[in-house]
């Protein structure tokens, strides 16, 4: 009796397909066109974003001279991230739409100062969760701040790349000035 292949559903896009026609990666099977290249480009997405969280926490504990951060403090930087909107008077979480965990450490790192000044006068006595919470909220307050100076950078590196392209365009196109002949005028071979 001949078996035939049971079709399987790609986690990428619902659809079923054979698995002959698929790609077999972590015991699922994704679509060879495109899904599989999709699910490459999320797992890229996911490690770097995993890397950047990794640097904020550390920063965050070092910051604070902590072991490791509440989960209070921990939930709140991932609803940050996360990004909620509501609708109808609901709470919706949405997926990476909040400002990304880099952008939050460079906002964490304008706003030091400020910090520093309120955990030695203000908020000293606080616990680690208050003190942390603290911090958070400050560093909030500066991530337009953040947003902008990242914007102004991207926009300096896009002119320096411009500029280059152009002078390497004036280099390939300028004429070499030892290069003309020059005339003699006591010259006769043009007469010959």
């Amino acid at each position: 009796m001949i078996e035939l292949a049971r079709p399987v559903k790609c986690p990428i896009c619902s659809q079923y397909g054979l698995r002959e026609d698929m790609i077999l990666e972590n015991r699922r099977y994704y679509h060879k066109e495109y899904c599989y290249e999709r699910f490459k480009k999320e797992q890229e997405a996911t490690r770097i974003e995993n890397e950047q969280w990794d640097e904020l926490y550390q920063y965050i504990i070092k910051f604070h001279d902590l072991v490791t951060l509440s989960v209070a403090n921990i939930t709140r930087l991932k609803h940050l991230r996360a990004g909620f909107e509501y609708k109808k008077g609901k709470k919706i979480r949405k997926w990476r739409t909040g400002p990304d965990y880099a952008l939050m450490l460079e906002a964490y790192r304008l706003s030091e100062k400020n910090n520093l000044y309120a955990m030695s006068s203000k908020i000293g006595d606080w616990n680690d969760v208050n003190q942390v919470n603290y911090t958070i909220s400050t560093m909030v307050g500066h991530l337009n701040d953040a947003w902008k100076i990242r914007q102004n950078k991207k926009k300096q590196l896009e002119a320096e790349k411009r500029v280059e392209r152009q002078e390497s365009k004036k280099d390939q196109s300028l004429p070499n000035k030892n290069t003309y002949n020059k005339r003699d005028d006591l010259d006769i071979s043009d007469f010959l």
